[in-house]
């Protein structure tokens, strides 16, 4: 995509337009869908690299704000936040007491799985889940990241076993995994 197509599309954004107005007013601007220089997938891809760094600094604020009070009432709550160079929430990870007591009893099988973006601030939710003896879910942290790098994940697997004392699950299942499986 060629740079004043970009310029345009940040524009768009910062005056409040969501991602396929944008597209429609390009296709509108350009003569149709063919004209506009740069395929629907590319734009929406585009326009959601440039949303995932728009976080605003007074929510983020917030929101440490709030994980502090959280530990001051759960003496075990752990959370860590990593900021990109501009200061900017990159990764985000937290568990409290609880989670981190049914990690010990049930942490041998992780299920890991990144399916899910926040509205906002399109950050993908990873949450660390497992099977407790009732056979239902129980969670053992919660994580959001801005990417699906490589640094990212390294950066969350390293954080869990932080907050976990060290302890290593023996088996860990991701969607992707599972897909694997199924094919």
């Amino acid at each position: 995509m060629i740079e004043p197509k970009k310029e345009a599309i940040e524009a768009m954004s910062e005056c409040g337009l969501r991602q396929m107005e944008s597209y429609s007013n390009m296709s509108t601007e350009t003569g149709g869908d063919d004209c506009v220089g740069h395929t629907k997938i590319d734009h929406l891809n585009y326009y959601y690299k440039l949303k995932m760094k728009q976080i605003d600094g007074k929510d983020s604020q917030t929101l440490v704000n709030k994980l502090y009070d959280l530990q001051s009432i759960d003496h075990e709550f752990f959370f860590r936040v990593r900021l990109n160079d501009e200061g900017k929430v990159e990764c985000l990870f937290w568990r409290d007491s609880m989670m981190r007591e049914d990690y010990k009893i049930y942490g041998d099988v992780l299920v890991f799985y990144t399916t899910f973006r926040t509205n906002k601030y399109n950050l993908i939710c990873a949450p660390f889940v497992g099977i407790n003896n009732h056979w239902k879910n129980t969670m053992f942290a919660y994580a959001f990241i801005g990417d699906e790098t490589t640094e990212s994940f390294v950066w969350v697997f390293e954080t869990f076993l932080k907050a976990m004392g060290g302890k290593h699950p023996i088996s860990i299942f991701t969607v992707k995994m599972q897909l694997l499986l199924l094919e």
